[in-house]
């Protein structure tokens, strides 16, 4: 019998060893697994929002004729043509042009938009060109073509997601040193641009304002993935709103004043490009 009972216990052993090790392999593998999806290649990280959008830039500078281009830049002497604030983010002044906000505007989207969501990020993509195109009319208005506005709306976004969800975030320290270090280049080139190089101007004003505006909807827009800084998140939130809103106004108020009390002929009529 108790020859038995020891067989007994030494099967149920290796039975439960078996199992165990079962368990922990599938474990390994489930893990495993996980890392490879957190991948930054993975096909979940392609930001499908501003791909779609900048397919449709694309689109606009092979097929746009002279005509519709006339009819999406910003003209500041049109402004209450409405459109022309959203669609000149359409028209680019050449492939250069068009290929570098393309590339930027996707690469910070696909820091942004698995985390935060594709209606969000082409929300604050939009209203960050407007916000721009604004700002450039009311502080120096002429034509002006590009998506740059949105662009540095997604990339100055980026502060705004670090400060809301910094314990969750993984290359954070990445991110704050890729937007510094474009940011300083874009003002060296604008200064090196504008020495030694006249038409088309860079709109400095619409890159400075779309990223201020990125920042405060960012505040406004992104979701708080950590509990310890919802208190923080809904201060920094109704803030943001706040300054944006006066931001907006003030611009409109202004946009408004210039299209009245300056003669046509004194507001320039050139293109001038993000870059």
């Amino acid at each position: 019998m108790n020859k038995e009972v020891l067989l007994n216990c030494e099967y149920s052993l290796n039975t439960t060893q078996i199992f165990g090790a079962l368990c922990s392999k599938k474990c390994l593998t489930k893990r495993s697994a996980e890392k490879k999806t957190t991948k930054w290649y993975n096909l979940e990280n392609i930001p499908l929002a501003i791909v779609n959008v900048s397919i449709i830039q694309i689109f606009f500078h092979v097929y746009s004729t002279k005509k519709i281009t006339k009819v999406l830049i910003y003209d500041p002497n049109r402004p209450y043509e409405a459109w022309r604030f959203m669609t000149y983010m359409l028209i680019h002044d050449d492939w250069s042009h068009l290929t570098l906000n393309i590339v930027i505007q996707c690469i910070f989207a696909s820091l942004l938009e698995k985390r935060q969501g594709a209606v969000r990020i082409l929300a604050l993509y939009i209203l960050g060109g407007i916000t721009g195109v604004l700002g450039a009319a009311c502080l120096h208005p002429h034509l002006v073509i590009g998506a740059s506005a949105g662009g540095y709306s997604l990339l100055c976004s980026n502060l705004a997601d670090i400060m809301l969800n910094y314990e969750t975030i993984s290359y954070k320290y990445h991110q704050v040193v890729s937007v510094a270090t474009i940011l300083i280049f874009d003002v060296i080139y604008d200064v090196v641009h504008a020495c030694f190089r006249r038409e088309p101007q860079v709109s400095w004003q619409a890159h400075f304002v779309g990223g201020l505006a990125g920042i405060f909807l960012g505040f406004v827009f992104f979701k708080c993935h950590t509990n310890n800084s919802l208190t923080i998140h809904k201060h920094l939130f109704w803030t943001s709103i706040l300054l944006y809103c006066a931001m907006v106004i003030s611009f409109i108020v202004i946009t408004i004043h210039i299209g009245k009390c300056t003669p046509t002929n004194v507001i320039r009529s050139k293109y001038i490009y993000f870059c």
